[in-house]
């Protein structure tokens, strides 16, 4: 939330306590009772410890989200293209020597769709040599870890967009939960509070008190200075 969102929330609060406060003097008012219990809804909605609000507040960035999952995925691959490469030299092999010349370290550098690339390919290339690969000590298991470290990368990489596409609607979302608030406090409470203005004055000023929205983060404006007199 930003400033004027929190002071708007802040006068939520203050009003929806007022009207707590003062509960038994429009226990008889179903339509004020129903208000009542809408704007709770909301301003528990609104809250900012609402599991809403905290996603809203924190949307993942994606460099963080794929930072693990790539460290993950050049630490497989690099172990499959050692072993590769090994047996590219047996082989006499100039073709898979270059296919899986690649350092933990050259993985972790290459830009997204490369690295996606380069992994496949060397999956590819162990599968098809899984049985001299054997000999070195490549499993089954090794490959099949290599490949869950490919797939989750490759869905990872829709995932950041997706994330941060949320966090904007969930603002959106608590927008659009204050324009309903401030709606139901001006087209019902508001209205509903007149009624209350003669026979009970305490309860209706304190609500005007409660209505007030101040924004804590506006800074006064500057004193004018008054140009000095020409001599």
């Amino acid at each position: 939330m930003n400033d004027s969102q929190r002071a708007k929330l802040a006068m939520l609060q203050t009003t929806l306590r007022v009207l707590d406060e003062h509960a038994d003097l429009y226990a008889t008012n179903k339509a004020l009772g129903k208000a009542r219990q809408e704007l709770a809804a909301l301003v528990a909605d609104l809250d900012p410890t609402a599991e809403r609000q905290q996603r809203a507040a924190t949307p993942a960035k994606p460099g963080a989200v794929k930072q693990a999952t790539k460290q993950t995925l050049a630490e497989r691959a690099a172990a499959v293209a050692a072993a590769l490469l090994a047996l590219s030299d047996e082989l006499d092999d100039i073709r898979l020597h270059t296919d899986s010349d690649y350092t933990e370290r050259q993985l972790r550098r290459q830009p997204d769709a490369d690295l996606l690339r380069i992994t496949q390919n060397l999956h590819q290339r162990a599968t098809d040599h899984a049985k001299a690969l054997a000999e070195q000590g490549v499993t089954p298991q090794e490959l099949t870890d290599l490949q869950a470290a490919i797939q989750a990368f490759q869905q990872e990489q829709t995932t950041p967009r997706t994330l941060m596409a949320d966090g904007k609607a969930q603002k959106q979302e608590i927008n659009a939960d204050l324009r309903e608030a401030s709606a139901l406090l001006r087209n019902r409470i508001d209205k509903f509070l007149i009624r209350y203005q003669r026979p009970e004055p305490q309860f209706h000023t304190a609500y005007l008190s409660a209505r007030q929205v101040i924004n804590t983060a506006t800074r006064p404006a500057p004193a004018k200075v008054k140009p000095a007199p020409l001599s």
